[in-house]
Protein backbone atom coordinates (compact mmCIF):
# COMPACT_ATOMS: atom_id res chain seq x y z
CA UNK A 1 0.00 0.00 0.00
CA UNK A 2 0.98 3.85 -0.25
CA UNK A 3 1.21 5.88 2.50
CA UNK A 4 -0.21 9.19 1.97
CA UNK A 5 2.47 12.32 2.37
CA UNK A 6 1.96 15.81 1.87
CA UNK A 7 -1.61 16.13 3.40
CA UNK A 8 -2.53 19.79 4.43
CA UNK A 9 -4.22 19.23 7.55
CA UNK A 10 -6.03 22.16 9.50
CA UNK A 11 -6.05 22.95 13.04
CA UNK A 12 -3.80 19.95 13.93
CA UNK A 13 -6.65 16.93 12.76
CA UNK A 14 -5.20 13.12 12.94
CA UNK A 15 -3.89 12.32 9.56
CA UNK A 16 -5.43 9.56 7.30
CA UNK A 17 -4.36 6.02 8.63
CA UNK A 18 -1.26 4.62 8.01
CA UNK A 19 -1.80 2.10 4.76
CA UNK A 20 -4.50 4.49 3.27
CA UNK A 21 -4.27 5.00 -0.71
CA UNK A 22 -5.94 8.17 -1.36
CA UNK A 23 -8.87 8.92 -3.77
CA UNK A 24 -8.89 12.85 -5.69
CA UNK A 25 -11.56 14.31 -6.89
CA UNK A 26 -10.86 17.69 -9.00
CA UNK A 27 -12.07 19.24 -12.46
CA UNK A 28 -9.20 16.85 -14.67
CA UNK A 29 -6.36 14.22 -14.40
CA UNK A 30 -5.20 11.37 -13.62
CA UNK A 31 -3.10 12.62 -10.70
CA UNK A 32 -3.61 14.28 -7.18
CA UNK A 33 -3.87 17.92 -7.67
CA UNK A 34 -3.67 19.20 -4.27
CA UNK A 35 -5.38 22.04 -4.42
CA UNK A 36 -6.75 22.04 -0.76
CA UNK A 37 -9.34 21.26 -1.94
CA UNK A 38 -9.56 20.75 -5.71
CA UNK A 39 -12.17 23.84 -7.27
CA UNK A 40 -14.76 22.12 -9.64
CA UNK A 41 -16.01 24.66 -12.15
CA UNK A 42 -17.99 21.94 -14.72
CA UNK A 43 -19.82 19.84 -12.26
CA UNK A 44 -21.36 18.17 -15.35
CA UNK A 45 -18.06 16.64 -16.00
CA UNK A 46 -15.04 16.19 -13.14
CA UNK A 47 -12.97 13.19 -12.36
CA UNK A 48 -12.31 10.85 -9.50
CA UNK A 49 -8.86 8.49 -9.05
CA UNK A 50 -7.02 6.24 -7.02
CA UNK A 51 -3.50 7.36 -6.48
CA UNK A 52 -0.39 5.12 -6.42
CA UNK A 53 0.30 2.50 -9.05
CA UNK A 54 0.07 -1.24 -7.09
CA UNK A 55 -3.66 0.06 -5.65
CA UNK A 56 -6.63 -0.97 -6.54
CA UNK A 57 -10.11 0.10 -4.66
CA UNK A 58 -13.12 -2.73 -3.97
CA UNK A 59 -16.72 -2.22 -5.72
CA UNK A 60 -18.42 0.14 -5.34
CA UNK A 61 -16.71 3.51 -4.09
CA UNK A 62 -18.91 5.34 -1.93
CA UNK A 63 -19.19 9.28 -2.88
CA UNK A 64 -20.99 11.25 -0.37
CA UNK A 65 -21.74 14.93 -1.12
CA UNK A 66 -21.91 17.75 1.40
CA UNK A 67 -24.08 20.65 1.28
CA UNK A 68 -23.83 23.30 3.45
CA UNK A 69 -26.70 25.14 5.09
CA UNK A 70 -25.36 28.30 3.87
CA UNK A 71 -26.93 27.58 -0.33
CA UNK A 72 -29.96 25.97 -1.30
CA UNK A 73 -30.18 22.45 -3.34
CA UNK A 74 -30.20 18.71 -3.40
CA UNK A 75 -27.35 15.96 -3.68
CA UNK A 76 -26.96 13.61 -6.80
CA UNK A 77 -23.64 11.59 -8.30
CA UNK A 78 -24.15 10.79 -12.06
CA UNK A 79 -22.30 7.64 -13.59
CA UNK A 80 -22.44 6.23 -17.02
CA UNK A 81 -22.26 2.23 -14.83
CA UNK A 82 -24.70 3.03 -12.64
CA UNK A 83 -28.55 1.43 -13.53
CA UNK A 84 -29.59 4.95 -13.70
CA UNK A 85 -26.60 6.96 -15.06
CA UNK A 86 -27.98 10.11 -14.26
CA UNK A 87 -28.72 9.54 -10.84
CA UNK A 88 -26.49 6.98 -8.82
CA UNK A 89 -28.79 5.14 -5.93
CA UNK A 90 -27.26 6.12 -1.86
CA UNK A 91 -25.30 3.57 -0.78
CA UNK A 92 -26.83 0.58 1.24
CA UNK A 93 -26.41 0.76 4.82
CA UNK A 94 -23.66 -1.59 6.10
CA UNK A 95 -21.08 -1.07 3.12
CA UNK A 96 -17.71 -0.91 4.61
CA UNK A 97 -19.72 -0.37 8.00
CA UNK A 98 -21.75 2.75 6.74
CA UNK A 99 -24.45 3.31 9.17
CA UNK A 100 -26.51 5.67 7.11
CA UNK A 101 -26.64 6.82 3.61
CA UNK A 102 -27.54 10.31 5.06
CA UNK A 103 -26.33 12.34 7.66
CA UNK A 104 -26.26 16.35 9.24
CA UNK A 105 -23.06 17.03 10.06
CA UNK A 106 -22.16 19.80 13.06
CA UNK A 107 -18.82 18.90 14.02
CA UNK A 108 -16.45 16.31 13.79
CA UNK A 109 -15.37 14.41 10.48
CA UNK A 110 -17.74 13.04 7.59
CA UNK A 111 -16.60 9.69 7.50
CA UNK A 112 -17.30 9.37 11.01
CA UNK A 113 -21.26 10.38 10.55
CA UNK A 114 -21.94 8.46 8.34
CA UNK A 115 -19.77 5.31 10.58
CA UNK A 116 -17.08 5.00 8.03
CA UNK A 117 -14.54 5.44 11.11
CA UNK A 118 -11.47 3.35 9.84
CA UNK A 119 -11.13 6.66 7.61
CA UNK A 120 -9.19 10.13 8.69
CA UNK A 121 -9.97 13.03 10.02
CA UNK A 122 -8.82 15.69 7.57
CA UNK A 123 -12.58 15.88 5.90
CA UNK A 124 -14.02 17.59 9.20
CA UNK A 125 -16.85 20.40 9.54
CA UNK A 126 -13.78 22.48 10.90
CA UNK A 127 -12.12 22.65 7.41
CA UNK A 128 -15.09 22.46 5.02
CA UNK A 129 -16.83 25.40 6.78
CA UNK A 130 -13.70 27.66 6.62
CA UNK A 131 -12.93 26.62 2.80
CA UNK A 132 -16.55 27.41 1.91
CA UNK A 133 -16.21 31.05 4.41
CA UNK A 134 -13.21 31.78 2.46
CA UNK A 135 -14.83 30.89 -1.00
CA UNK A 136 -17.53 33.03 -0.11
CA UNK A 137 -20.42 30.88 0.61
CA UNK A 138 -20.97 32.21 4.32
CA UNK A 139 -19.78 30.45 7.52
CA UNK A 140 -21.56 27.27 7.38
CA UNK A 141 -23.04 25.89 11.08
CA UNK A 142 -23.69 21.99 8.95
CA UNK A 143 -23.86 19.93 6.21
CA UNK A 144 -26.36 17.76 4.32
CA UNK A 145 -24.43 14.86 3.90
CA UNK A 146 -25.36 11.70 1.15
CA UNK A 147 -23.74 8.99 0.33
CA UNK A 148 -24.16 7.16 -3.49
CA UNK A 149 -22.70 4.08 -4.28
CA UNK A 150 -20.47 4.06 -7.70
CA UNK A 151 -20.40 0.49 -9.07
CA UNK A 152 -16.68 0.69 -9.98
CA UNK A 153 -13.38 -0.07 -8.90
CA UNK A 154 -10.46 2.70 -9.15
CA UNK A 155 -7.08 1.34 -10.16
CA UNK A 156 -4.04 3.56 -8.65
CA UNK A 157 -2.12 5.30 -11.24
CA UNK A 158 -4.80 4.66 -14.18
CA UNK A 159 -7.05 6.93 -16.38
CA UNK A 160 -9.60 8.72 -13.76
CA UNK A 161 -13.25 7.97 -14.02
CA UNK A 162 -15.75 10.83 -15.08
CA UNK A 163 -18.56 11.58 -12.98
CA UNK A 164 -20.78 14.48 -12.43
CA UNK A 165 -23.35 16.20 -9.85
CA UNK A 166 -26.21 17.69 -9.05
CA UNK A 167 -25.15 19.61 -5.56
CA UNK A 168 -25.03 23.41 -5.33
CA UNK A 169 -21.87 25.35 -5.63
CA UNK A 170 -20.37 25.31 -1.88
CA UNK A 171 -20.78 21.47 -2.14
CA UNK A 172 -18.17 18.91 -1.17
CA UNK A 173 -17.63 16.04 -2.71
CA UNK A 174 -15.74 12.96 -1.21
CA UNK A 175 -15.24 8.91 -1.20
CA UNK A 176 -13.83 5.88 0.49
CA UNK A 177 -13.72 2.16 -0.30
CA UNK A 178 -11.57 -0.80 0.85
CA UNK A 179 -8.65 -1.36 -0.83
CA UNK A 180 -9.03 -4.81 -2.59
CA UNK A 181 -10.08 -8.08 -1.48
CA UNK A 182 -10.29 -6.61 1.93
CA UNK A 183 -13.81 -5.35 2.44
CA UNK A 184 -16.47 -6.42 4.31
CA UNK A 185 -19.61 -5.22 5.83
CA UNK A 186 -18.38 -4.49 8.63
CA UNK A 187 -15.22 -2.65 7.26
CA UNK A 188 -11.86 -3.40 5.88
CA UNK A 189 -10.32 -6.12 7.21
CA UNK A 190 -7.00 -4.63 7.92
CA UNK A 191 -7.45 -1.91 10.03
CA UNK A 192 -6.29 1.30 8.02
CA UNK A 193 -6.23 -0.25 4.73
CA UNK A 194 -8.57 1.85 3.44
CA UNK A 195 -8.94 4.12 -0.09
CA UNK A 196 -10.45 7.67 0.58
CA UNK A 197 -10.33 11.47 0.15
CA UNK A 198 -8.16 14.05 2.51
CA UNK A 199 -9.00 17.36 2.64
CA UNK A 200 -6.22 18.34 0.24
CA UNK A 201 -7.52 16.18 -2.50
CA UNK A 202 -11.44 16.98 -1.71
CA UNK A 203 -13.61 18.39 -4.32
CA UNK A 204 -15.39 21.73 -3.88
CA UNK A 205 -18.16 22.72 -6.44
CA UNK A 206 -18.25 26.18 -7.52
CA UNK A 207 -19.04 27.27 -10.82
CA UNK A 208 -16.39 30.01 -12.19
CA UNK A 209 -14.36 29.78 -9.95
CA UNK A 210 -13.02 32.47 -7.29
CA UNK A 211 -12.42 35.54 -8.61
CA UNK A 212 -8.70 36.54 -9.20
CA UNK A 213 -6.60 38.07 -6.99
CA UNK A 214 -6.47 42.66 -7.67
CA UNK A 215 -3.83 43.45 -9.75
CA UNK A 216 -2.54 46.66 -8.39
CA UNK A 217 -3.23 50.50 -10.28
CA UNK A 218 -0.09 51.52 -11.80
CA UNK A 219 -0.26 54.42 -9.44
CA UNK A 220 0.13 52.22 -6.22
CA UNK A 221 2.89 50.37 -8.48
CA UNK A 222 4.49 53.96 -8.42
CA UNK A 223 4.04 54.76 -4.92
CA UNK A 224 5.53 51.24 -3.86
CA UNK A 225 8.48 52.08 -5.88
CA UNK A 226 8.97 54.96 -4.51
CA UNK A 227 8.58 54.45 -0.82
CA UNK A 228 11.21 51.63 -1.70
CA UNK A 229 13.76 54.01 -2.82
CA UNK A 230 13.07 55.90 0.03
CA UNK A 231 13.70 52.72 2.58
CA UNK A 232 17.08 52.29 0.21
CA UNK A 233 18.05 56.02 0.70
CA UNK A 234 17.50 55.92 4.92
CA UNK A 235 19.52 52.95 5.18
CA UNK A 236 22.42 54.30 3.71
CA UNK A 237 22.04 57.45 5.53
CA UNK A 238 22.19 54.92 8.96
CA UNK A 239 25.67 53.26 7.70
Amino acid sequence: MTALTGCTLALGLPAAPANAAQIYIQQSGNAPAGGDPNIITDPSAFVIGLAGAGNTSSDPVLVGVAIPNTVSGSASISFSGCAIPSACALAAAGTYGLSANTATLSSGTAFDAVGLTQAGGSVSFVNMSAADAANGFGTPTSYALSIFALPTSLVGGATATTIDTGAPDGSFIFAFSCELGTGTASGCTTNGNVDQTVFTNLGLTFVGGPPPPPVPEPATLGLLGVGLLGLGAFRRLRR
